[in-house]
C-alpha cells in the first residue's frame, strides 16, 4: 500500500475510533478504567518496575489517575510525557518527547495535580517537573487511538511516541491501555510507527511482542 492510502486509511481508522469513543457513557469509561488499573498492575512488568512512564489521561482515554495513585503507594518513581520543542526551530509536528517526574499529590484527578497543566496540541503536560533519563525507565505506559492484536499502534497522528520508543536508550517494554473498542482487527502502519509489547483494555491482556528482552 501506498504512503497515500496509508494516510488514508489512518485517517478512515481515527475517524472510526474517535467517533465510538465520544458515544461511550461516563459510567462504562469509569468502569473500564477500573478494570485496566486492576490488570495493568498485575503484569509483572509494572509490578516490578521501579519507574514507570504513564501518560495523563484525557476524557476519552482510559483513565491513568487509578494507576498513578496505585504506584505511589508502592513507592515507584512516575513519570509523564512532556512535549519539547527540538532544535533548529522545527514544526510542533517533529517536537520531542521528554519525561518528567510527578510528584504525589492528593488530589482526585489527573487534570487537579497541582503540576499539571494544559499543553501544547492539547495534552496535559507537567512544564517545570525533573527529567527522568529515558534508561532509568522500567515500563511506558501509552495511549493509543487504535491497536491490532499484533501491537500495530494508531496514535492521534503526531509521531511523539513513536519517536519516543524508537530511542536506542529505551530498554522499556511498552503496554497499550485502551477501551476494547479501540483494539481492531488490523492497524494501516508505516516504518515508522512502533509496534508496542502489550494491550490492556477492559476485557483482555494481550502480548504483542514479547518482553523488552526481546528487543
Amino acid at each position: 500500500m501506498g504512503t497515500d492510502k496509508i494516510a488514508d486509511a489512518k485517517s478512515r481508522v481515527r475517524r472510526h475510533v474517535a467517533e465510538t469513543l465520544v458515544r461511550l457513557t461516563p459510567s462504562r469509561r469509569r468502569a473500564a478504567g477500573i478494570a485496566v488499573a486492576q490488570r495493568v498492575t498485575n503484569l509483572p512488568a509494572v509490578r516490578d518496575a521501579r519507574t514507570i512512564m504513564v501518560f495523563l489521561s484525557l476524557p476519552t482515554e482510559i483513565d491513568t489517575w487509578p494507576i498513578i495513585q496505585w504506584a505511589w503507594a508502592e513507592g515507584k518513581r512516575v513519570g509523564v510525557p512532556r512535549i519539547e520543542p527540538a532544535d533548529g526551530g522545527v514544526p510542533i509536528t517533529e517536537w520531542r518527547m521528554a519525561v518528567v517526574e510527578l510528584p504525589p499529590a492528593d488530589v482526585g484527578a489527573v487534570a487537579a495535580h497541582p503540576r499539571v497543566r494544559p499543553g501544547p496540541l492539547g495534552i496535559l503536560d507537567v512544564p517545570d517537573g525533573l527529567l527522568i533519563d529515558v534508561a532509568a525507565i522500567d515500563v511506558v505506559l501509552a495511549p493509543c487511538l487504535a491497536v491490532d492484536r499484533r501491537g500495530n499502534r494508531l496514535g492521534k497522528g503526531g509521531g511523539f511516541f513513536d519517536r519516543f520508543l524508537a530511542q536506542p536508550g529505551l530498554r522499556a517494554p511498552c503496554v497499550v491501555l485502551a477501551f476494547y473498542e479501540q483494539v481492531l482487527d488490523e492497524v494501516p502502519v508505516t516504518a515508522n510507527d512502533h509496534p508496542v509489547d502489550f494491550i490492556v483494555t477492559d476485557a483482555e491482556v494481550m502480548a504483542s511482542r514479547g518482553t523488552a528482552g526481546d528487543k
